[in-house]
């Protein structure tokens, strides 16, 4: 039973968020005119932007259903239409979402309906299951981005940038075929500067997050990161970010933490509950601060590689390939959190079991023993991501009371 459901926000910048998300949505219904391709997390949305294409995020639709609470009815819409209980909430809910019947009224109104459908290969075996299952049932075109194995910290392998470029050249291709829109080279060209802007201002906004006290936690980040998530390269996402390091600057100037005394300081590894994120508040009422985030907001994901060719195609296939943005193996897993463990000055770790996301959930385990041999307080927590039958707020508290106390016993 969730008792609590939205984050509590220290920013004024961060309340910006929940307009752009609805502009966002209902961008495609306002413009019926234009094509629509709703496309997986991950996505070179930039390229779409290019081509005048709206894009729609089906993954970030999933989890605005679940943190309005709806996820459950829609989750099991979902297994009535033959999707089992053990395949990934998002794909559950937006089955439920096209194939169900009597279920809530969706958020924003609904999504527009789309001339395309947009999957990556990558970090995710499930969603080609369900964006291909989409395809079949509805009879709309799939293109599926492939891209090479990276080994960590990149490659300057040709052959893989050749690959990546060639897929991309695919790409825009099918969308010139099922749209009838052209690639504005000059339009990308302008969209890939404001996206490493972006970047490099995210970074330097997750450097002042090391600041003791900590002047944004994890209640405000998992909502910050949604521009350049889904907006990157428009004018709204780099006014927005401007906007919000200018805010950080200050706090940290001032000494603004996000709790009056800091006592602890924890990070998350792996998805949150978008259902209850007040739970990233909870070690608040004890001094404690969610100061940082592993899965989404790895500090070193946000530093993008300097333009490498002027053909924003080839730019956007060599910097996806020489700079790897997720550690490749779970020894490099481990390093990497021991190291911002380190960096921010950690006092523990929340390791999220996400039954439900084989990505987030398998390399679990082995990061938290890696980070227990090294002597790093660990809390592990099994929750669904979006579906909250999963979760029980009484057994989750518990287990975080008992963490709490043990951080606050070493620390005296």
């Amino acid at each position: 039973m969730v008792t609590s459901t939205s984050a509590i926000k220290s920013l004024k910048t961060t309340a910006e968020v929940s307009a752009l998300r609805k502009q966002y949505y209902a961008r495609a219904q306002q413009e019926p005119e234009k094509k629509v391709a709703w496309h997986s997390q991950g996505f070179p949305v930039e390229i779409l932007q290019a081509m005048g294409v709206v894009p729609i995020d089906l993954e970030n639709y999933a989890a605005v259903i679940s943190a309005k609470r709806l996820a459950s009815t829609y989750c099991m819409a979902g297994e009535r239409a033959g999707f089992s209980p053990d395949v990934c909430g998002y794909a559950r809910i937006f089955m439920g979402y096209m194939l169900g019947k009597d279920i809530p009224e969706a958020p924003y109104g609904g999504l527009a309906k789309p001339d395309v459908l947009m999957v990556n290969s990558y970090s995710c075996d499930s969603r080609l299951g369900w964006f291909y299952a989409l395809s079949q049932q509805f009879n709309i075109p799939l293109f599926v981005l492939d891209q090479p194995h990276q080994p960590d910290g990149g490659s300057d392998l040709l052959p893989n940038a050749v690959y990546t470029e060639s897929v991309l050249r695919n790409l825009v291709s099918f969308l010139e075929e099922h749209t009838g829109n052209k690639l504005d080279i000059d339009r990308l060209k302008g969209i890939r500067v404001l996206a490493r802007r972006a970047h490099e201002i995210m970074h330097q906004i997750n450097e002042l997050r090391k600041a003791v006290p900590c002047p944004m936690g994890s209640g405000d980040a998992f909502t910050v990161l949604w521009p350049i998530n889904f907006i990157r390269g428009t004018k709204e996402c780099d006014e927005f970010y401007q906007k919000l390091l200018a805010e950080l600057k200050e706090r940290v100037e001032k000494g603004i933490g996000v709790v009056p005394e800091e006592k602890f300081r924890l990070m998350w590894t792996g998805l949150p509950f978008w259902y209850n994120m007040r739970f990233l508040n909870y070690p608040e009422d004890f001094g404690g601060v969610v100061v940082i985030e592993g899965m989404i907001l790895f500090p070193r994901r946000y530093r993008m590689l300097p333009l490498q060719d002027e053909d924003p195609i080839k730019d956007i296939a060599l910097t996806s390939t020489r700079q790897r943005q997720w550690p490749s193996g779970i020894g490099d897993a481990i390093k990497t959190v021991a190291q911002v463990v380190n960096d921010y000055q950690i006092d523990g770790v929340v390791v999220t079991f996400n039954p439900s996301c084989r990505l987030s959930c398998i390399p679990q385990q082995e990061l938290l023993n890696g980070l227990t041999k090294q002597g790093i307080p660990c809390l592990s927590l099994e929750c669904d991501m979006a579906d909250e039958r999963t979760y029980s707020e009484g057994q989750v508290k518990t287990r975080m009371d008992a963490f709490i106390e043990s951080l606050l016993a070493q620390k005296s």
